[in-house]
């Protein structure tokens, strides 16, 4: 997000805050009869409305309302790191009209289970995140902590790496390849 748009985004939700507070506020010292100035405001049709069957039926829909709302602005500004499709690049020497796109989740989690084939490798996934504006193919594995050389497991990530530098050609996208040790037999039969 922006910085400007950031910066209206918390304005906006501080006034609407605040107001809120304010209006939660009136309608308790209303109800409480502090209201400044209650006796010189003609509202008995405020009375009336609070007095009827249907009002608190009224104030819970706007309640639930109210809070699915509050829950929908907070879920749409949760970051999304994740990437979807990416278009490739078209070459100016392309004769062929059209768009290629391919979805970036999918390519890493499919080179990551190409990666976990190899000897060595206990397990890996694969993901597309978004890191500080650049799009990225992430994979992590786990490698099996008995690997007396680690030789093996570095040119099988640099092959995957390489492969996936190699079918992303044309996208603007960055691969990374995150290399962890498993726990051994022993650590995991203390842990349990």
């Amino acid at each position: 997000m922006k910085r400007a748009t950031a910066s209206v985004d918390r304005t906006s939700t501080a006034v609407v805050g605040l107001a809120l507070i304010a209006l939660g506020g009136g309608a308790i010292a209303w109800e409480r009869g502090k209201f400044p100035g209650r006796e010189r405001i003609d509202a008995a049709f405020v009375d009336t409305a609070v007095d009827a069957g249907w009002w608190p039926w009224a104030l819970a829909a706007a309640a639930i309302l109210l809070v699915l709302l509050g829950l929908w602005w907070l879920l749409a500004h949760l970051p999304r790191r994740s990437i979807g499709t990416v278009a490739f690049a078209s070459t100016p020497d392309a004769d062929v009209d059209g768009r290629l796109s391919v979805d970036l989740s999918t390519a890493a989690r499919s080179a990551a289970k190409s990666l976990a084939a190899h000897d060595g490798v206990v397990s890996a996934s694969g993901r597309s995140v978004s890191d500080r504006g650049q799009r990225v193919v992430e994979i992590t594995a786990t490698v099996d902590p008995s690997v007396t050389s680690l030789d093996k497991v570095a040119d099988a990530a640099a092959h995957t790496r390489s492969d996936v530098v190699t079918s992303l050609e044309g996208s603007p996208t960055a691969v990374r390849i995150l290399l962890q040790c498993g726990k051994s037999r022993k650590e995991s039969a203390r842990v349990n």
